[in-house]
């Protein structure tokens, strides 16, 4: 029995170990004039396609990622561009990739993380964590990456280098 429990705590040690203590975390790395960099896991981030009217023009798509911030309230960080649908579902799925295969994602953007957070009424079900609403913050997107160092520019989308100056973001920091 004694030889049991000590086989039971040693593979709980391994599979601590191996797999660690996995916490949701949300931290403004760097906020200088209109830059902006923040620190997420993955947990707090959704990606959105969301379909624009125009008139004259069909078929346009904005980008946005939808961030729950420590407030557990929902900063928006949008594409400044507007995309068609397979582009902007492309886009999605390169960085989903960078989201599953990452515990830290680094997330450069252009605009003020310092202004007040008002109650938006747009709700965002993020997965094993709830409903939240918008704080009606917004980021313009400049590029995202993961501690192993995938990246995605808004711009330049994978090509190197990833992310562009002037946002060095944390994988270039190291």
């Amino acid at each position: 029995m004694a030889a049991l429990k000590r086989n039971c705590s040693f593979y709980f040690f391994i599979f601590f170990i191996f797999f660690g203590c996995a916490t949701s975390s949300y931290r403004i790395l760097n906020q200088e004039d209109q830059s902006s960099e923040l620190s997420v896991s993955p947990d707090r981030i959704l990606l959105e396609c969301e379909w624009l009217y125009d008139a004259d023009i069909k078929g346009l798509y904005g980008f946005m990622i939808h961030i729950l911030d420590e407030e557990n309230t929902v900063l928006t960080v949008s594409q400044g561009n507007t995309l068609g649908k397979g582009d902007c579902d492309r886009r999605i799925k390169i960085i989903s990739k960078i989201l599953r295969e990452g515990k830290n994602i680094y997330i450069a953007g252009i605009g003020n993380l310092n202004e007040p957070r008002k109650k938006g009424k747009r709700a965002y079900s993020f997965p094993k964590k709830g409903t939240f609403y918008s704080n009606e913050r917004t980021l313009k997107f400049v590029a995202i990456s993961n501690e192993y160092g995938s990246c995605y520019d808004a711009y330049s989308g994978n090509e190197k280098p990833c992310p562009r100056e002037p946002f060095p973001t944390q994988k270039e920091k190291r």
